[in-house]
């Protein structure tokens, strides 16, 4: 990578995180490229030059956010141990959130702005995606198999896991593994009996 290449790479990055900063202070609506080249340290020339405006450098962020988010769980378990001992929904969803956590500060932001309606929805298709896939799975090897519409239990699951990304993405005092464990509880034992009313 030459010198431009970098300085390129540089002034994105510096634009990105000053954005996002904005974004958490202000709220998206109300972040200009003024503020944004300010808090950059860069002029508004290098800004449009890196972007035609405020919504191409929102949707590159939430482009990036949702690759990295909507990694198949199953996949990324794959990834992270390619010796196969990542073999139940627990190790899914606990590589999922690990992989979630190297983006907590983005994330969070991004979930807490009301503009981000749009990555809510595409982090709901992919995760929606992913739990069809494993209850048509599950299925195959089950004797209840038409006990409930799959689609109901797929929108059904996805709002919990949703639910409990968004909750978990605010805490400090739970790890990958706790978050995984609480969300493999409610989803596997039910609610009723997650919650002790039973």
């Amino acid at each position: 990578m030459n010198q431009a290449d970098l300085r390129v790479v540089r002034s994105k990055k510096m634009i990105k995180e000053a954005f996002l900063e904005l974004i958490a202070e202000k709220g998206y609506k109300n972040v200009t490229i003024k503020d944004i080249a300010e808090r950059a340290m860069v002029n508004r020339k290098t800004f449009y030059n890196r972007y035609e405006s405020i919504d191409a450098l929102f949707h590159e962020i939430l482009n990036e956010t949702t690759r990295m988010i909507l990694i198949n769980p199953a996949q990324a378990c794959r990834q992270a141990d390619p010796n196969g001992s990542c073999v139940d929904l627990y190790d899914e969803i606990r590589t999922f959130l690990t992989n979630l956590s190297s983006n907590k500060r983005t994330l969070n932001i991004l979930f807490n702005d009301i503009s981000s309606f749009e990555l809510n929805r595409q982090i709901e298709r992919g995760v929606q995606s992913y739990v069809l896939e494993r209850l048509a799975d599950s299925r195959q090897n089950s004797f209840s198999a038409n006990k409930y519409p799959i689609k109901l239990l797929a929108c059904l699951i996805t709002s919990v896991f949703i639910v409990v990304i968004r909750w978990w993405l605010t805490q400090e005092d739970y790890s990958e593994e706790d978050a995984a464990r609480i969300l493999v509880d409610i989803i596997s034992n039910g609610f009723i009996q997650s919650l002790g009313l039973n």
